[in-house]
């Protein structure tokens, strides 16, 4: 069980930064889509770049919060196993 709770945790924390990752990925494309049509016409404006943080989407702080605990959990009962064996 505390390998599964390891490999679990392991795969959450990369799905979180995944998910992150993709995130500020888009903001920076729509920031360069609206801006790059301002750029061409030469009048207008846009605001700056607003990048999104790492609790700004539920999901991606619920699941790094999961796997931290999953991978701890994992850690620690693979510790204790170890012992009584």
């Amino acid at each position: 069980m505390a390998k599964i709770s390891f490999f679990t945790g392991i795969g959450l924390i990369a799905l979180s930064g995944l998910l992150f990752t993709f995130e500020r990925f888009f903001a920076v494309y729509l920031y360069v889509s609206e801006s790059s049509a301002v750029k061409i016409r030469g009048s207008g404006s846009y605001g700056p770049l607003s990048m999104p943080s790492i609790f700004d989407n539920f999901y991606v702080g619920f699941l790094l919060v999961l796997g931290l605990v999953l991978l701890v959990l994992g850690i620690f009962n693979g510790i204790t196993n170890k012992d009584n064996s």
